[in-house]
């Protein structure tokens, strides 16, 4: 709860770089969620996507340690000191990634016979 409560703030009062920062990881965060989730989609219809999906999340892992290390970053900045409250923050950004990353395929579906070209996509939005 608290984290939530700090995400908020944060998001509310940070100043525009900051909240760019914290932005720009938040949304990154959810492009890999929504990669993840797509498979598990395409896996469920009987698709393959596994392996695809292995290998752009290791192209991009950099990518993907550095928005939550921006995430962490940022927590301490706003007071977060222990290494809990950092946790619980990025816990909360990374459930509501999941969240509309969920309520994104429910609605618009995944295209699975072109996974790799989709998720490729997704990689163009990261911000960096």
């Amino acid at each position: 709860m608290k984290a939530a409560l700090v995400l908020t703030a944060l998001l509310a009062s940070a100043p525009m770089c900051f909240a760019l920062t914290l932005g720009a990881a938040t949304e990154n965060l959810l492009y890999f969620e929504y990669a993840s989730l797509a498979s598990d989609h395409c896996e469920r219809q009987k698709v393959p996507t596994r392996p695809v999906l292995k290998a752009w999340q290791g192209q991009h892992e950099p990518l993907f340690r550095a928005s939550i290390d921006a995430v962490r970053t940022e927590g301490k900045r706003r007071g977060l000191a222990s290494e809990k409250e950092q946790d619980a923050l990025l816990f909360e950004v990374m459930g509501m990634a999941d969240k509309k990353a969920k309520e994104h395929i429910a609605r618009k579906g995944v295209p699975c016979g072109k996974y790799g070209t989709f998720i490729d996509g997704l990689a163009t939005s990261f911000k960096r």
